[in-house]
């Protein structure tokens, strides 16, 4: 490990090495400086030197060493000049952008080279021999060697960038812009496995920030600003799962929007109500839950009635008809007097669940033959 006496001296060096070629030896040179023990106070050169230190992990792809790196650097700069690490973490997620884009643009064949079902998955064994068995050459297989592994390093970095602003109240808001560029990456690209996976990680970061409510910094879910962020990303996910028909993990984020909302006794903006509800209607219907669906549509109905100024008299006649063709579609509730006390007493629950979801009262003490089920495509 290389010792410098000032943290310049670090960089003018790492510079040296890129020069000839050696830009491995320069990341760790920097890496050594950025991890020592000597630098935990922050200072202006610091900043020059994380900037430097992201390009060179951006170009030789290496996403261990760039979260080291910035778990490191926001220790030294998160109460001091949190800032700084905002400005390196954009830095560093525009580059990783800019070299995805640019090898999309390389690629003519773009859906060939990301025709892959898991970012995270390792080539497997029997793929390297098949390629070589089947004599795949040519520009197919460039792509495919080629695109893939900066659209994963993309992917790898807004993980990494969540995983360092989760639950900062400094950095809510770049947290909530970079889940939603991670969004509309799984929207562009169609990528459903890294979609429910990025959902359970935002999901995860919630529930923690919930549990440790005494941690240092953590973000007031009460206060206004804070609350309509987390609302805003929140409906994010529940647009971005219903456009890509993934309708188990829209129910499942209208679930958070609805605990959120509970959590922090306030009423949302009737713009992200509007949202709630329109998508509550295509889930029920897809669903077949034709009561529900019938309820979310009246809820609607009001919601654009009450506060949409710009609706029109033929508008207001659309979502009228609507509501009244929802509920023609409503069928009586199913006797289902062969079916166990066990799926009984599991329909009653989840019956209560979406009955919660648009706030519908319903008598839990009813005959369990009598409630109205969740059909399959909604249970998680």
């Amino acid at each position: 490990m290389a010792t410098f006496a000032k943290p310049e001296n670090a960089l003018k060096r790492a510079e040296e090495l890129i020069h000839v070629g050696q830009k491995q030896a320069a990341l760790q040179a920097l890496h050594d400086l950025i991890t020592s023990k000597r630098y935990r106070s922050w200072q202006k050169p610091l900043e020059k030197i994380m900037m430097k230190y992201v390009e060179l992990c951006v170009d030789l792809r290496k996403g261990r060493f760039a979260k080291d790196g910035l778990i490191q650097y926001r220790i030294v700069c998160q109460q001091v000049n949190v800032s700084s690490l905002e400005e390196v973490i954009k830095h560093f997620m525009q580059l990783s952008n800019e070299k995805a884009e640019e090898a999309r643009n390389q690629a003519q064949a773009l859906e060939d080279a990301l025709d892959v079902e898991d970012l995270e998955a390792d080539k497997r064994p029997e793929d390297l021999m098949l390629s070589y068995v089947s004599g795949e050459k040519g520009k197919d297989r460039s792509d495919r060697e080629f695109v893939t592994p900066w659209f994963k390093f993309l992917w790898e970095t807004y993980r990494t960038v969540l995983e360092i602003l989760r639950n900062n109240s400094k950095l809510e808001a770049l947290y909530a812009m970079t889940a939603h560029k991670a969004f509309q990456f799984c929207k562009q690209y169609k990528r459903s496995t890294e979609f429910r996976r990025l959902c359970e990680i935002i999901r995860n970061h919630l529930a923690n920030l919930n549990k440790y409510r005494d941690q240092r910094d953590r973000p007031d879910l009460t206060a206004p600003e804070s609350c309509q962020l987390y609302l805003d990303t929140r409906v994010e996910q529940l647009k971005i799962a219903t456009e890509l028909s993934l309708w188990q993990e829209a129910f499942r984020s209208v679930e958070d929007i609805h605990g959120l909302m509970s959590l922090v006794k306030r009423t949302p903006k009737p713009s992200v109500l509007v949202v709630y509800y329109a998508k509550l209607t295509e889930i029920f219907w897809i669903s077949e839950s034709h009561l529900y669906h019938a309820y979310a549509w009246l809820k609607l109905f009001n919601l654009q009635k009450s506060y949409n100024k710009n609706l029109t008299q033929k508008d207001l006649q659309l979502l009228a008809s609507s509501v009244l063709l929802a509920a023609l579609s409503v069928a009586p509730y199913d006797h289902k007097y062969g079916a166990s006390h066990l799926e009984l007493e599991n329909e009653k629950d989840r019956s209560l669940r979406m009955a919660n979801l648009v706030n519908f009262s319903l008598d839990s003490k009813r005959e369990n033959r009598e409630m109205v089920c969740l059909p399959s495509v909604l249970q998680v």
